[in-house]
């Protein structure tokens, strides 16, 4: 009796699946068990710290350390995150009770939406910069943690719940046969990366690397005839090659799974990701969760940094944080933690060398201007506001001035508390300085912008579901009617560029400084019960007022400043960007559109001849 093609075709494919499924069984029955992580609480500063002490007082100094020797199979890689995954104000993250924290969407919106659904924003597919986020992710203490507090059955499990979570809610998944063969490529690069390959624990020779490596590509190009095509099959592509490495190259078969899912993550977006907590393996339904840097009560020393060749660039600390009182400042450098040389360490490291309990002390050691201080600093619970520098920067003609880092829980408040300060002091202006600002809270961004628009689309935003396409309208009732200059660069990226974008299209103010990052996506944080962490999913897009897409387009300045010095700049007043800003107040350009929009009517920028006005919708009152 003959068999049709479609019959002999299915029966070999379910043949081909059902041994990969025996093989995975087989894995996971043997699956080792491995122990819980001790939780750790980041944290920041006690006060009543000494000032500063040079290199010269030898109770505070420490001899530079050696590094970290390089991982087996190979030289280790000067590590730095890739631009798009860049903190610019890094600090430890407050761990709080996930009940407090529901799915929410980070902003991370014209009256023209359209029609199709969108497409999310194109994956990484740079293999150097993909190489970067793999050593990352394996220098990550978060990432380490979840590997060592949880076994091969825990991850299959997690495997299958981001699955369906993409599936459910990604502003625009992609297929199974795609995110499979992407999870080997992801593979097949881990196993050139010596992080990866040192804390995977590989064994063997060049020789063994490069036959685990041909085993995955061979696998790869068997499965473009037989392709996973659900989550299920998908995961016997992860289990047998679990299984695999873990023969050739002795590598543990959870790190290849957990691999497996962040490059599975990688294939969609750029901005989509797991985020594990430091806490073990409980769910998240009952452990502590991370709400991604936006915390406003830590616990810590108080400093926000960046990437520098010699450790860290102090960018700024924290009010009444032991830093701050011990006469940290921006511009200083910090070079060692203890006796631990920070040269060559990526910011995760940097930050879990400052991490610890309140209460407790670190010895830190500075480069300022090639001098050597160092200072002891208490960890100790403090208040980070959004919110920083208000201050009046030009006397006479009363210009204010605010820095909004971020947009989180309270900025909306402590910012109206701050523009009150400045306004009681005589402001008859003000400046906000969103340079570097990552952005943060999509409510917060909706709430600061209606703080000064009479009226008019904030923003727009459309997914694949329709609680993620929504229509956001000033609804305040009195607005702030100051003229308004807002600062921008090219970090200036999400809830910042829906507050730009907001203000400039709607003609409210004046965006001085340079075009900014583009992001133009909302990521939802999707609280995980397999183990303790959050899945953040690019789950729709944003758009401006005026019905522009924002992803990848970000917001063009309306006066450009080229020659920035915001980080070499010891004072505002020397600061290039601000200068320009307080230019543009001395035109009378704001104070302008500050009134026509009071008006119902929409000043254009026209910096040559600013005097085209488009009647808008009827304004509210004022303030």
């Amino acid at each position: 009796m003959f068999t049709s093609t479609t019959t002999q075709h299915n029966k070999t494919r379910n043949t081909f699946w059902m041994l990969a499924s025996f093989a995975s069984l087989m894995m996971i029955l043997g699956g080792m068990t491995l122990c819980l992580a001790k939780e750790t609480r980041l944290v920041l500063p006690n006060a009543a710290q000494p000032l500063l002490k040079t290199a010269a007082q030898p109770d505070q100094l420490h001899g530079d350390s050696d590094s970290p020797a390089a991982p087996l199979m190979g030289q280790s890689r000067k590590v730095e995150q890739p631009p798009d995954l860049i903190q610019v104000a890094v600090r430890p993250n407050a761990l709080r009770p996930a009940s407090t924290v529901p799915v929410r969407n980070e902003i991370t919106t014209p009256s023209q939406l359209p029609a199709a659904a969108p497409v999310a924003q194109p994956h990484e597919s740079d293999p150097e910069k993909l190489q970067l986020r793999i050593s990352s992710r394996y220098q990550d203490p978060k990432m380490l943690s979840l590997l060592n507090s949880t076994n091969m059955r825990q991850m299959t499990s997690l495997f299958l719940e981001v699955s369906q979570s993409i599936d459910a809610r990604h502003v625009s998944p992609t297929s199974y046969e795609v995110r499979t063969a992407a999870a080997l490529n992801g593979l097949m690069l881990a196993l050139d990366n010596p992080e990866f390959l040192a804390v995977a624990g590989a064994r063997g020779n060049d020789a063994n690397l490069q036959q685990a490596t041909d085993s995955v590509r061979k696998f790869r190009d068997q499965l473009e005839l037989q392709p996973a095509r659900s989550a299920e099959e998908a995961m016997g592509v992860m289990q047998w090659v679990a299984t695999t490495l873990n023969q050739q190259l002795g590598i543990r078969q959870e790190i290849v799974a957990l691999e497996f899912i962040n490059a599975t993550l990688d294939s969609l977006d750029k901005y989509s990701s797991l985020m594990p907590n430091k806490v073990g393996n409980a769910p998240s339904a009952q452990a502590n969760v991370s709400t991604a840097g936006l915390e406003e009560r830590i616990v810590g020393v108080g400093i926000e940094m960046k990437k520098h060749d010699n450790g860290a660039l102090i960018m700024g600390t924290v009010e009444e944080s032991s830093a701050s009182e011990a006469g940290l400042k921006r511009g200083d450098v910090l070079t060692q933690i203890g006796s631990q040389s920070l040269t060559g360490m990526s910011l995760n490291q940097i930050a879990e060398l400052i991490t610890g309990p309140a209460g407790t002390t670190v010895d830190i050691q500075i480069d300022r201007t090639g001098q050597k201080y160092g200072a002891t600093l208490e960890r100790r619970s403090v208040y980070v506001s959004s919110v920083a520098g208000a201050q009046i920067v030009d006397p006479t003609r009363k210009v204010g001035y605010v820095k909004l880092k971020q947009f989180s829980e309270s900025s909306a408040e402590d910012l109206e508390k701050a523009m009150w300060k400045l306004y009681n002091s005589g402001m008859n202006s003000l400046v906000i300085d969103l340079r570097g600002n990552p952005g943060g809270l999509l409510t917060e961004s909706i709430q600061v912008s209606d703080l000064f628009l009479p009226s008019g689309v904030i923003v727009s935003t459309k997914g694949r579901n329709a609680s993620d396409n929504t229509t956001e309208t000033a609804k305040r009732a009195k607005t702030w009617n100051l003229p308004l200059v807002v600062l921008v660069d090219e970090n200036s990226a999400s809830a910042s560029e829906i507050f730009a974008a907001a203000i400039q299209d709607n003609g409210r103010g004046v965006v001085v400084g340079r075009h900014s990052y583009g992001k133009g996506t909302v990521q939802t944080h999707f609280p995980l019960t397999t183990v303790s962490g959050i899945l953040k999913l690019t789950t729709a897009k944003f758009y401006a007022p005026s019905g522009r897409e924002m992803a990848g387009a970000g917001v063009t300045p309306d006066y450009l400043v080229k020659n920035a010095n915001e980080e070499t700049a010891t004072t505002l007043a020397e600061d290039n960007d601000l200068k320009q800003a307080i230019e543009v107040v001395q035109t009378g350009l704001p104070q302008q559109m500050a009134k026509a929009a009071g008006q119902g009517k929409k000043l254009s920028v026209q910096p040559a001849s600013p005097q085209a006005y488009e009647e808008l919708a009827a304004p509210t009152s004022e303030r």
